[in-house]
């Protein structure tokens, strides 16, 4: 097998992120925009020593579990990569992918895995969305075919085509967030073209719009604009934000992040308030917290209630326990469950974090929540006396999963139950190795759809000390 060799695959499964997976012979392929059930004539684009990756070139049998995808962007945008699979479908692979991890990496053998939570919302309800300015547009099939000159083909604002870092797909709307965040991005790329404003150019780190960042307060009706460029020009992003207040009216806060930085993120190295408040309020259950632009939160406000009444009720807490919350990031699991316990202490890297995740206890005049800067690296330097030994530890680690270190001081404290929560099967069960290899048993592992349509899948697991 060769790069550009094609050939006939029959898809078996779904892999994590979104692939078809087939195998040919010794070689497992990752293939591309296929799904489950597919018979498809696919073209090796990349070749490793034990697996190879393809694009389908014909979908030569359509699987019986295909749906027409409701977004017209779908297959040219970069996100929503299973929209084609019925939902019950994405569901079910990705329990399988959970499943496939804790037996493939975490060697365990016999652990039941129940069914995936369902999100309430599968379209609109995410709270957050960066879309991105380009100076080069993708152009969609339908274009290409018209064979017309494409206008404005040096400037998009939109989703990043699948598969490319510097080409954006110019959306004129989009089923993640709301209808009004679309009519949001269409002013904005409106108003930007009639007074000849420059998108940014990732390759020469050129141009003035980096990304326009929208969140929502799903269960409060507040809205965040954030502007994000590569420098700081009051004279063109004022009049913007002038616009944007005269056009939505109801918004909350409309802010300017700058940063020129080379990396392709939308967090900002100096902010400027341009209209209204600072930041938005979101609800979660009895309990509000407060969101600034760079802020991190839970994307699907409505699942994330969800997702934190099973941590609690998985921690079955008799209001005497003592709770770390490690990863506490801006305090929310910590506060939500606060009227459970005796007292949380939440542990976290990032300063700006824990000085909301302060704001937010104070917010919710939560007296029993205390939040630590900390390295979790070096989480054994806070291993506690007797009298702050915890009960119960709550662990929600970034994607990567926890450092062996850290793993390594979770076992020499050893509370008597975890309750951990995870966005990557893949890290997750290499922890969970080690963390049951003689100490812990575990004993519930629930998958929750966070982002309907993608190959991604959240986790929540329980462990039992031994």
């Amino acid at each position: 097998m060769k790069r550009g060799n094609e050939i006939e695959l029959q898809i078996e499964s779904l892999a994590f992120g979104g692939r078809g997976v087939a195998r040919f012979r010794d070689f497992v392929i990752f293939v591309n925009q296929a799904l489950p059930g597919d018979l498809v004539r696919a073209k090796i684009f990349k070749k490793k020593k034990k697996h190879a990756e393809a694009r389908v070139i014909e979908l030569i049998k359509a699987s019986p579990d295909r749906i027409d995808p409701p977004c017209p962007y779908f297959g040219a945008c970069g996100g929503c990569k299973i929209q084609s699979l019925s939902y019950d479908k994405q569901l079910y692979y990705k329990r399988q992918q959970v499943m496939d991890s804790l037996v493939r990496i975490g060697n365990f053998q016999d652990v039941e895995v129940l069914e995936a939570l369902p999100s309430p919302d599968r379209i609109y309800y995410r709270n957050k969305m960066e879309f991105s300015f380009c100076n080069r547009r993708w152009l969609l099939d339908s274009e290409i075919a018209q064979k017309e000159q494409v206008e404005d083909r040096d400037f998009a604002l939109g989703l990043h085509a699948a598969g490319f870092f510097d080409k954006v797909v110019d959306l004129k709307s989009c089923l993640l967030q709301s209808e009004e965040s679309g009519r949001i991005v269409n002013h904005t790329r409106k108003y930007c073209l009639d007074h000849g404003l420059t998108p940014y150019n990732v390759r020469a780190h050129t141009g003035d719009f980096r990304f326009l960042m929208i969140r929502e307060g799903k269960n409060t009706g507040g809205r965040m604009i954030n502007i994000v460029t590569r420098n700081y020009q009051p004279q063109i992003v004022e009049p913007l934000a002038m616009s944007l207040m005269q056009a939505f009216p109801d918004t909350t806060s409309i802010v300017n992040n700058v940063t020129d930085n080379m990396g392709n993120v939308a967090f900002g190295d100096k902010e400027y308030l341009l209209y209204g408040e600072s930041t938005i309020d979101e609800q979660l259950g009895e309990n509000r917290f407060r969101i600034s632009a760079n802020s991190f939160f839970q994307t699907n406000s409505v699942q994330t209630e969800r997702l934190y009444d099973l941590v609690k009720e998985l921690c079955e807490f008799d209001g005497t326990e003592l709770v770390y919350d490690l990863y506490a990031g801006t305090g929310s699991i910590g506060i939500f469950i606060s009227d459970a316990v005796r007292q949380v202490i939440g542990f976290e890297l990032i300063e700006s974090c824990v000085r909301d995740a302060r704001a937010n206890a104070d917010l919710n005049h939560v007296q029993n929540c205390e939040f630590v800067t900390a390295d979790l690296m070096n989480l054994a330097s806070y291993i506690p006396t007797k009298e702050k030994q915890p009960d119960v530890m709550i662990i929600d680690p970034p994607r990567a999963g926890m450092h062996p270190k850290t793993v390594q001081a979770v076992l020499d404290i050893a509370p008597r139950r975890i309750i951990h929560v995870s966005c990557n099967p893949a890290t997750l069960s290499r922890d969970l190795e080690i963390l049951c290899a003689d100490r812990y048993r575990l004993n519930y592992v629930q998958p929750v759809d966070m982002f309907p349509h993608t190959g991604h899948v959240e986790v929540v697991v329980r462990l039992d000390r031994l």
